[in-house]
């Protein structure tokens, strides 16, 4: 027979299963995670027909002539690789991105802990043989991830296989989770309990901040394993279970914890943990400024100048700047120059702080502001119209004195009231009437008449007098007149001679020195005079005649209302002239000196009724507000500890309180500048804190405040008791899992970190509702979702998450080789390998989870199959399939013409 003929045949059986397998691959192209396949072939036995030879000398080798006797199917493989994901939307669809499977079983659930077991440990994650064989359950692995629940909640496939997975934990996965609570403990009256769990095993409760009025509050020290509670421990009713339950609840979620607690008992309160509130303390404060002269005082810290006053005594020009310091009464006396002022402030602070030094008193006077003022009616001056009654006489323009106007000489009597006036010659031709004209406007006196002969002269010149007299009168002029005219004849007619140098009795303007009218006698003794206010503090009235300077300088007390009267004054000035005698007298007197005989009579001087003004500008105010620094009073101790204040009002108010006395806690102190308190820290529980460290701490901690005023504590520490600082150590704890062996879910937080007991599969399972543990309260669950871990969280209707499960995914080192079961399922062979097993999260032994794909809710795997490919394949397939069959069809032929050789 041809050997073609079989190949062909061989060529057809090989292409007819190509063509099944590209046939299933195209009808399950829509298959949810199908995994499409591929035929392989492989040339069947060759016949040799000569054998090959080896090269010799002679010749080169030859090869062998082999005829082929057709092709045989080599393989089917699955293409593993992942399809692409199609979202769904649906909250039980998922899909595996990267490597793995789901594992689903078929049997009966297994939800024990020891059931169906996985070994962890590096190098292994396999199912034990024993578990499996034990378990009844039959494991198969898919990546179709279209699952739905069962009427008892279980997460299923579409064929009803169950959804393998881990349980879940928020403690310790080493210790068997059988869902007890630790041992109850007690701090200082509270009975605290502790729901199911493990996380909390070896904790104890300590006390925090403990003061009064401390907002309860609680902290979790994981490296002490200690529950810290603060709140106030002193006061009646203000720590209530209630707050301590709430606030170390939320703690431990604060801490990842997901265990609770509750509260009951009532707190035994705390005594000597704060003292009452400080008072009476004083700062040193300056007192109130002060104003003077046109000056203003401010001082230095202290209460040394309270009471004292500030006031001028010696005010005259000239006087020195100087200050001096009484104490009975308290005055500061300042001497100045008020009339001409320039005074240095500086210098008269240097001046008052000396003698304020040398009165031992170590208050100053810190700065002076301002300028000396001018005091009114203090320094007043006569004016010079005080004079006798005097003879005028003729002078020439430069007020020479002139025996005669033109040959006549003119004599009058005393007065002032022609001074001034010009005497000139009018008319005097041969023959002319004597006449007079007294001209007021212009102040010229003309005399006419013939005077140019011995004869006429005589005459006229004795009608002149008369004439020039009643001329006068006429014009209001009575005094002075003339007297005599001499002279024989008018030489010059044309000479003019001027009337000066005569007076009528006066005397100067009157002035006013403080407030008090001083006139004068008639005369030029008092002319150009400075009556002036030497001294406006002195005990008396009194005054003295600078004559050299023509000042009269008076003293008296002007700062007091009604202590200078005007007879006082009238009476000094009286004593002070006639003791100047004589160089007071000036003028045209004929007596040679001031007597007390003559006084009265020439040289009096007046002083009106009434009394001297008062001077209130030159005393201040009573200085006030000063105080020196005063030490508070503090009641009460703390912890047997006395408190006492240095001087000072910066603590006034402020309370000293015990803060945290938790255990370890290191000296510490901290001010409350707003609610004004001192709140001390420190390891109150064991012995050893010492006082001086205390000190060191609160001094330290004023300072950082800015507080200027010390603060001591005494005596020896009494240290809290044991139970009031800290509970017994919780025990006996054990962990919590969410399936627990009877298929119930028990809740465990979401939110918290969470373990798997990675050790063994379950049935995973989603209820209509999760139990809280340690409680008979069920919550219903509103809503789930699955986190790219296989995590399942269940919302619950008052908000938790509970965390459900964790589905299971496992690995094959040859994927290929998993036997298909149909149902999008696959089963383990002997050449696929055994599967690895992902370990769940936060695994206590090897974690191999990098080495798996994420799982995604709401999505699918598609089919891997591509059509353009199946399709190619199908048609080389095909015509692979003709040529085979060609081939039979030429072998026919061929044994047909063999067969016509015969006939």
């Amino acid at each position: 027979m041809l050997r073609s003929m079989y190949s062909g045949i061989s060529g057809m059986k090989a292409n007819q299963t190509k063509l099944d397998v590209i046939g299933n691959n195209i009808a399950n192209v829509g298959t949810t995670g199908f995994k499409s396949s591929t035929a392989r072939f492989q040339d069947m036995l060759s016949q040799s027909v000569k054998d090959s030879m080896a090269p010799n000398a002679n010749q080169g080798g030859i090869n062998s002539a082999q005829v082929g006797l057709g092709v045989k199917l080599a393989s089917i493989d699955s293409v593993m690789k992942q399809g692409n994901l199609q979202p769904t939307g649906r909250a039980l669809d998922m899909a595996i991105d990267g490597d793995g499977f789901f594992m689903v079983s078929k049997g009966a659930a297994v939800f024990g802990d020891n059931q169906l077991e996985v070994n962890q440990r590096s190098g292994a994650h396999n199912i034990t043989a024993q578990s499996l064989t034990s378990s009844g359950a039959q494991i198969m692995y898919t990546r179709d991830g279209a699952f739905s629940l069962d009427e008892q909640g279980n997460l299923i496939t579409a064929d009803g296989y169950r959804v393998m997975g881990y349980a879940l934990t928020n403690d310790d996965t080493s210790v068997s989770p059988s869902g007890v609570a630790p041992n109850k403990v007690n701090l200082d009256g509270l009975d605290i309990k502790f729901g199911p769990g493990s996380a909390l095993n070896g904790y104890k409760v300590v006390a925090g901040e403990i003061g009064p009025q401390t907002v309860t509050s609680a902290n979790v020290d994981k490296d002490n394993k200690q529950i810290v509670v603060s709140g106030d421990f002193a006061t009646s009713g203000a720590l209530t279970p209630a707050q301590v339950e709430t606030a170390v609840n939320k703690a431990l979620s604060s801490a990842g914890i997901a265990q609770t607690v509750s509260v009951a008992g009532k707190v035994d309160l705390i005594p000597k943990l704060t003292s009452e509130k400080t008072n009476g303390g004083l700062d040193d404060a300056a007192p109130g400024n002060v104003s003077t002269g046109g000056l203003t005082f401010q001082f230095g810290n202290g209460k040394q100048l309270e009471g004292f006053v500030i006031q001028f005594g010696k005010i005259g020009a000239g006087t020195p700047l100087g200050a001096h310091v009484t104490t009975s009464p308290n005055k500061i006396i300042i001497d100045a120059d008020m009339v001409n002022g320039n005074v240095s402030t500086d210098d008269l602070k240097d001046i008052i702080n000396q003698q304020l030094q040398a009165n031992k008193i170590t208050q100053t006077v810190d700065k002076i502001t301002g300028s000396l003022s001018t005091l009114s009616q203090s320094n007043v001056s006569t004016d010079k119209l005080g004079a006798y009654k005097a003879v005028p006489n003729i002078v020439d323009g430069a007020g020479n004195p002139k025996t005669d106007i033109g040959g006549l000489g003119f004599t009058f009597s005393d007065g002032g009231k022609l001074n001034g006036y010009s005497i000139k010659y009018g008319d005097t031709t041969a023959g002319k009437t004597p006449s007079v004209t007294v001209d007021k406007s212009n102040m010229v006196i003309t005399i006419n008449g013939d005077f140019t002969t011995a004869a006429t002269a005589a005459t006229n010149i004795g009608s002149i007098k008369g004439l020039f007299n009643t001329e006068l009168n006429k014009n209001n002029i009575t005094a002075p007149q003339i007297t005599n005219i001499t002279g024989t004849i008018l030489t010059d007619s044309t000479a003019v001679g001027k009337i000066a140098n005569g007076s009528d009795d006066s005397k100067p303007t009157d002035v006013t020195l403080a407030n008090l009218r001083v006139s004068f006698p008639v005369g030029s003794t008092y002319n150009g005079y400075t009556f002036q206010i030497a001294d406006v503090s002195a005990s008396s009235v009194s005054a003295n005649v600078d004559t050299a300077n023509k000042i009269i300088r008076v003293s008296g007390d002007f700062l007091t209302p009604n202590a200078v009267s005007s007879a006082q004054l009238q009476t000094a000035l009286r004593t002070a002239v006639i003791a100047a005698s004589p160089a007071i007298q000036t003028g045209n007197v004929a007596d040679p000196t001031v007597t007390a005989a003559n006084y009265d009579s020439t040289y009096a001087i007046t002083v009106a009724s009434g009394t001297g003004k008062t001077y209130t500008s030159l005393v201040s105010n009573d200085i006030s507000g000063g105080s020196e620094k005063q030490a508070p009073q503090i009641k009460g101790d703390i912890l047997g500890l006395s408190l006492a204040a240095g001087p000072g009002a910066a603590l006034n108010n402020y309370s000293v309180q015990i803060g945290t006395i938790t255990q370890g806690t290191k000296p510490s102190v901290s001010v409350d500048t707003t609610n004004k308190k001192i709140i001390v820290n420190g390891d109150f529980v064991t012995p050893g804190v010492t006082v001086d460290r205390i000190n060191r701490e609160i001094q330290n901690a004023l300072e950082n405040a800015q507080i200027d005023q010390t603060l001591v504590v005494s005596g020896t520490i009494r240290p809290l008791t044991q139970t009031q600082s800290a509970s017994d150590v919780t025990d006996g704890g054990t962990p919590v899992e969410s399936l627990d062996p009877n298929g119930d879910v028990t809740y465990v937080d979401g939110t918290k970190t969470v373990r798997a007991y990675d050790g063994a599969l379950k049935t995973l399972r989603i209820p209509e509702k999760v139990k809280i543990p340690g409680t008979d309260t069920e919550l219903r669950i509103k809503s789930y979702t699955i986190d790219k871990n296989g995590v399942i969280n269940g919302v619950l209707e008052d908000g938790k998450v509970a965390a459900l499960g964790q589905v299971a995914m496992a690995a094959f080192k040859n994927a290929s080789g998993l036997t298909k079961q149909g149902g999008n399922l696959y089963s383990q062979s002997v050449n696929s390998g055994e599967a690895t097993i992902k370990s769940g999260s936060n695994t206590r032994d090897d974690d191999n989870s990098k080495g798996f794909g994420d799982a995604l809710q709401g999505m699918l795997e598609m089919s891997n199959v591509d059509l353009a490919e199946q399709f190619t394949d199908m048609i080389t397939a095909t015509r692979a399939f003709q040529a085979s069959s060609k081939m039979i069809n030429t072998g026919d032929e061929i044994l047909q013409d063999i067969i016509n050789l015969k006939r």
